[in-house]
């Protein structure tokens, strides 16, 4: 698996290939986020191909990796065939691409894990959603520690529908509880600053929409937006753009 730069990270979400394309034809001192989500379960198709698998290709090769999702319809999104189905579009997919996001529930979770082993830079994405409710802390521990047993080195993902300054409270407080290779994601009606709030405070990954995609989750922010917040609002972002503005 990889060894991540300090968070947090942007990963701008690309809900059709044409943002992939877009996305890799920036260059690298213009993108607005350090990784790029495939959301192949919103693709026509739901494949990695054609000029989407390209744009991928080039992404990676410039340094920016892509993360893979094929999010099943039982945690929020489209993917509805089976298990094997998924499993043949990850290995698909991760002959360019170096991430994947699966959920903690999913029966190919080690399978997907095994597939990023071997490739170089590695990394898995773990993850569970509620978009209905936050539930309790023990909960939400009980969520993260399950996602990183389910593949040792794992990022756990925990989003959840944020209704009310106890869920705010509960979110901030599983940081404080989890900070290590944990991504934790408030999803509101609308921004009201959580989102930013909760990546400057620790969380590794920050998810917004690419330039020419659309939202893929509540309250989440385009990239250059979340971007130039968090220039504002998390110093160890800051440090590290610059960092990488002087390298290039």
């Amino acid at each position: 698996m990889s060894d991540l730069a300090p968070g947090p990270l942007i990963v701008g979400v690309a809900d059709r290939p044409e943002a992939l394309v877009d996305a890799a034809a920036l260059s690298v001192a213009a993108r607005p986020f350090d990784l790029v989500e495939a959301r192949v379960d919103l693709f026509a198709g739901q494949r990695l191909e054609g000029t989407g698998r390209e744009a991928c290709a080039r992404l990676e090769r410039s340094g920016t990796p892509v993360l893979v999702t094929i999010r099943s319809a039982a945690q929020g999104g489209r993917f509805a065939g089976t298990e094997g189905e998924r499993l043949e579009r990850f290995r698909a997919a991760l002959g360019v691409a170096s991430w994947a996001d699966v959920e903690d529930d999913a029966p190919i979770v080690g399978e997907v894990a095994a597939l990023l082993a071997v490739r170089p830079a590695g990394q898995l994405v773990v993850s569970h959603h509620d978009f209905a409710a936050t539930p309790p802390l023990s909960r939400l521990l009980e969520w993260v520690d399950g996602c990183h047993r389910a593949a040792p080195g794992a990022i756990a993902k925990v989003a959840t529908k944020v209704n009310g300054p106890g869920d705010r409270l509960a979110l901030k407080q599983l940081l404080e509880r989890r900070p290590e290779r944990a991504a934790v994601i408030g999803m509101g009606a609308s921004d009201d600053g959580l989102r930013v709030e909760l990546a400057a405070a620790g969380s590794l990954l920050a998810y917004a929409f690419l330039a020419g995609a659309g939202a893929t989750a509540p309250g989440q922010l385009s990239a250059e937006a979340l971007h130039a917040r968090l220039l504002g609002a998390s110093p160890s972002y800051a440090a590290r753009r610059r960092s990488a503005r002087a390298a290039t």
